[in-house]
């Protein structure tokens, strides 16, 4: 039975649901989908330096400056916003179980709009498919072209495998669980190259050193960053659209990738970035 407390509660948030951001019972259909409580859990990644990455205890990078401008303007304070690790592999998995509201990440390589898994918002990046070696095989590994016969470290989940089998299928395919278990494979010879998002590939060179590490110029394939949300949650994910488009027009977004690109050296390609903001999921 519900307490006075809770039911004058439900009242005035009910009241006040136009200007709220946040769900409450009897709410329109556009905010239905809101996270319920005081609190919004954002699943990012924790190994991709400059974009998204858990150092002392805190997440920093684009993408968690993406979330974390979508979080203010769904209505919560930065003592409201939780962040938490997710991988590619099993953000989905996070969502529909609840141990997350939203994601701001990657999509798996080559997916390029909603699935049955999840529904998302944006891109708020349009990155690509791309390739990090050691800096002493730069010569040598220039492009897929070059990684017959040679062993390819992929992500699991990520999509990256069937674009190197796709373009060479005599490359050797390793799979790890992050990003940073491939670069140590690199590192220590167990592979030849890693392959994956290229701003993500940027972020660990960058954190490596240019002496160790080298992104080779060759992309392809398309890498998209979005803000996934439950599957069919549209209307959830037709507001976060409409606050990326926002992030763009008020010039936020450009602030956001000039640090990305001050910080890791890597830049969003300018025929592609910012990219278009999709409004198909009413």
């Amino acid at each position: 039975m519900r307490t006075p407390r809770r039911i004058l509660a439900t009242v005035l948030c009910c009241a006040l649901a136009a200007a709220s951001l946040t769900g409450c019972e009897g709410a329109s259909d556009a905010s239905a989908n809101l996270p319920e409580g005081p609190t919004i859990t954002i699943g990012v990644a924790a190994d991709m330096p400059g974009l998204s990455r858990l150092h002392d205890g805190s997440y920093s990078g684009f993408d968690v400056n993406v979330a974390t401008y979508v979080a203010n303007e769904l209505g919560y304070a930065k003592k409201q916003i939780m962040f938490r690790s997710v991988t590619v592999s099993d953000y989905s998995k996070r969502l529909n179980d609840r141990f997350v509201d939203i994601v701001a990440a990657p999509l798996p390589i080559g997916i390029t709009s909603s699935d049955d898994a999840t529904t998302f918002a944006g891109p708020y990046l349009s990155a690509a498919q791309g390739l990090l070696v050691r800096a002493d095989d730069a010569d040598t590994i220039t492009g897929t072209d070059d990684l017959a016969g040679h062993t390819v470290c992929t992500v699991t989940g990520s999509g990256a495998s069937d674009g190197i089998r796709s373009l060479q299928p005599k490359a050797r395919i390793q799979e790890r669980a992050t990003y940073l278990q491939c670069v140590t494979a690199l590192l220590v010879g167990e592979a030849d190259a890693v392959s994956g998002d290229d701003a993500a590939l940027a972020g660990l060179a960058a954190n490596e050193g240019s002496q160790y590490l080298h992104v080779v110029s060759g992309r392809f394939g398309t890498s998209l960053h979005a803000v996934s949300v439950k599957a069919g949650e549209s209307a959830l994910a037709s507001k976060i659209d409409a606050i990326l488009k926002q992030m763009v027009t008020s010039g936020t977004w450009r602030s956001f990738a000039d640090e990305m690109t001050n910080q890791l050296g890597y830049h969003p390609s300018a025929k592609l970035n910012p990219p278009t903001i999709r409004s198909d999921n009413g």
